[in-house]
């Protein structure tokens, strides 16, 4: 499991850079796990796409396993929150209940194309706001079953 590991995160991490990119306008992509560059965006003012893992179990047995993640958006002096809203508009767009993304190594030295598994979106759903006043994050709470093709 602990390879199949980083083949999930990576191919998070590469859903969330596409989704970056697509937006445009310099948008980041931050793993909120990685305590040096979320506190750097949070004393920043650039909005970016930002996740969080939350639990990988294994659901009954392996290869079968329950994915838990948080993806979302963050933005800062957004009155209204409408630039934080277009952001999830764009994960939501990739990220939708019952859809399936296949799980790949993306991570440095991985190939990113043989499949590894696959991960499909079972339940979707838009979380509270965090951090008020100067910059807002708000994350949609996924969860997803899990098939490592091992």
């Amino acid at each position: 499991m602990p390879e199949f590991i980083s083949y999930v995160k990576s191919t998070i991490d590469k859903a969330g850079v596409d989704i970056a990119n697509a937006f445009g306008g310099g948008t980041r992509f931050v793993d909120l796990d990685d305590s040096v560059n979320t506190a750097e965006l949070l004393a920043g003012t650039d909005a970016a796409i930002v996740w969080t893992m939350l639990s990988l179990d294994d659901a009954p047995v392996p290869p079968l396993y329950l994915l838990n993640f948080g993806i979302g958006a963050k933005t800062t002096l957004d009155p209204g929150n409408y630039a934080l809203a277009d952001l999830l508009s764009a994960v939501s767009g990739v990220i939708k209940k019952g859809t399936t993304m296949p799980i790949k190594d993306y991570s440095p030295g991985g190939d990113g194309t043989t499949q590894r598994g696959t991960m499909t979106f079972t339940d979707v759903s838009v979380d509270q706001q965090l951090f008020d006043k100067e910059s807002g994050i708000r994350l949609i709470s996924v969860i997803a079953r899990v098939v490592d093709d091992g």
